[in-house]
């Protein structure tokens, strides 16, 4: 398919047809705002500032979330999505990468579950997670970052300031 493209002929004042055709190839980008840290807590919490704009019923969307973090073995760490509205989502496919100092943990998977875990690590000390993947929307609706240790412990798990989040839609709905 295609990319969106301002054909020959669309020159001159912007109409619907040309806002639209623009705003489809901007990115919706995020970042955390204040960093998140959890002690003794397995359910997921907003990671502030990681949030979407409306995301349009129809459209399809790529997307890529880049997460500087820390976990120690003890506790782990996961993130998913809370929909803005309910049944929002057709389809979610994606890959999650955990990165420690010396290695990096692969895993893909679909859903269409509200908070569903993207990457889930049960023991190891990751510095870095990215999550990739392409969404197909059903409803109008936002999505929200969620983050928490995987296992309840006293030790700090945190999310660091300017993790970012990006949306790309790649059809029109």
């Amino acid at each position: 398919m295609a990319k969106n493209a301002l054909l020959s002929g669309n020159e001159g004042a912007l109409d619907w047809s040309a806002r639209k055709l623009l705003n489809n190839n901007l990115s919706d980008v995020s970042l955390c705002t204040t960093q998140l840290d959890v002690t003794s807590s397995t359910t997921l919490a907003n990671v502030t500032g990681m949030v979407t704009d409306t995301l349009k019923a129809g459209g399809t969307y790529k997307f890529r979330i880049t997460i500087p973090t820390v976990c120690t073995a003890n506790n782990g760490s996961k993130f998913a999505f809370k929909f803005g509205t309910a049944s929002m989502i057709t389809a979610i496919e994606y890959e999650a990468k955990a990165f420690t100092a010396s290695a990096v943990a692969i895993s893909r998977g679909t859903t269409t579950t509200d908070q569903a875990l993207l990457c889930d690590n049960t023991s190891a000390v990751v510095i870095l997670v990215e999550i990739t993947g392409v969404v197909d929307i059903a409803a109008d609706g936002t999505l929200q970052l969620q983050a928490a240790q995987h296992t309840s412990h006293a030790d700090t798990f945190s999310v660091y300031k300017k993790a970012q989040m990006q949306f790309e839609q790649i059809t029109t709905g």
